[in-house]
């Protein structure tokens, strides 16, 4: 585990009665930090309290609450975020710009920063760093999430052991740029802030900016990356500062693996979701045309319905293209879902089988591949099926 981050949960009383909802991690070194955010014109207070505070680079603390998004709050909302961050950091003896803070849950709704402020005295008795506050603090910034979502690695830099811890939350209001989702990622690496902030804005464009459920973007989105770099006198490897050289490689791919899972388990837990779609898009002239085309498929309810019933209704995906991409033609574009033709020449493939196709999107996951036949980029984006629970969900959400 990472020796100098420690975690408290509890339950303040926001919103749930049964469970934690309420997270404060501390550092007992100044920990580098780097973070990107929703691109909303509507960010929730906590949102615009951290963007600010992001050039800084240093963190002490992170506190988080679930069941309210102190999100079109209006003066209170910020009231609440400067009144939480300074207790925080009375409690810390820090300067309130290292605390960073997110909120999730319902937007409009103001949010009583009293339950936060009082719980703070008493979690700073409990902090802990082993296993289960990881899995804790996973599970008490979830809202309509049904599962926790946290992923660790380990990689090396120069010789030294590192390692990567990674959690989320999101399960609906999915849409890039980035999802309703909150992040964290936490690492031992000795890395400078503006090369941290380069490699999270890579990995986030693979991963969370990759992702789709319902094509509505949240208020809240922020996913943070801390460096906890111990001992500044002592650090456990010298200072990288550039984010290409050879010494990192191994750190950027793990930190690219870990943000891809908890991207994938975020679809996979979106509201109602029974299955995992995978829609790679190949042949277009640029990467973002191809992106494009994927999120256009993926943000489809015609397609994500028939994949919920198994109905290989592949004109649906055909629309999507055409309707993204009008550089492309009938004659040009090759569909398929798994390994199965559907189309050719601007009409259904000879051996198209649908009763084949049928049985394959029966699986719990499903790619669908599309070549535009107009060029070398491509593009993966992930979504997940649209059924009814979805509906019953959100219906019930506030209730």
């Amino acid at each position: 585990m990472l020796p100098n981050i420690f975690i408290s949960t509890t339950n303040c009383g926001i919103k749930y009665q049964n469970r934690d909802d309420l997270l404060f991690v501390k550092f007992n070194y100044p920990a580098t930090v780097a973070g990107v955010f929703t691109k909303s014109s509507m960010p929730a207070s906590p949102v615009v309290w951290c963007k600010e505070n992001i050039r800084r680079g240093k963190a002490r603390a992170l506190i988080v609450n679930a069941g309210n998004a102190n999100a079109f709050t209006g003066k209170i909302g910020e009231e609440t975020v400067l009144k939480t961050v300074q207790a925080v950091a009375r409690q810390l003896n820090c300067e309130v710009e290292e605390v960073f803070i997110s909120s999730t849950g319902v937007i409009g709704e103001i949010l009583d920063a009293n339950k936060i402020i009082n719980a703070i005295p008493i979690m700073s008795e409990n902090f802990s760093n082993n296993s289960y506050s990881w899995d804790k603090a996973s599970r008490s910034i979830m809202t309509t999430d049904t599962k926790p979502k946290l992923v660790k690695k380990t990689c090396t830099i120069l010789g030294k052991n590192i390692e990567l811890i990674g959690f989320a939350k999101g399960s609906g209001m999915i849409a890039p740029d980035m999802a309703t989702m909150l992040g964290y990622i936490f690492t031992n690496a000795n890395i400078a802030q503006d090369t941290l902030q380069k490699i999270l804005v890579d990995a986030i464009e693979k991963s969370f900016n990759s992702i789709t459920v319902d094509s509505d973007q949240s208020t809240n989105d922020t996913v943070l990356l801390f460096a906890d770099n111990g001992d500044k006198n002592n650090p456990i490897h010298p200072l990288i500062s550039d984010s290409e050289c050879l010494e990192i490689k191994d750190f950027r791919q793990k930190l690219n693996e870990l943000c891809l899972e908890l991207a994938k388990m975020i679809v996979v837990d979106g509201e109602g979701a029974k299955k995992l779609i995978e829609i790679i898009v190949e042949g277009a002239q640029t990467s973002i045309q191809a992106k494009n085309v994927a999120m256009s498929i993926a943000n489809s309810p015609l397609v994500k319905t028939a994949i919920a019933g198994a109905d290989p209704n592949w004109g649906r995906i055909v629309m999507a293209v055409g309707k993204s991409c009008p550089e492309t033609s009938p004659e040009k574009i090759l569909v398929k879902i798994g390994e199965h033709p559907l189309t050719q020449n601007g009409a259904k493939h000879p051996e198209y089988a649908e009763k084949i196709v049928h049985e394959y999107l029966k699986k719990s996951e499903v790619v669908i591949a599309v070549n535009l036949g107009i060029g070398s980029s491509s593009s993966i984006v992930w979504t997940c099926d649209l059924n009814e629970e979805y509906i019953k969900i959100n219906k019930d959400y506030r209730s």
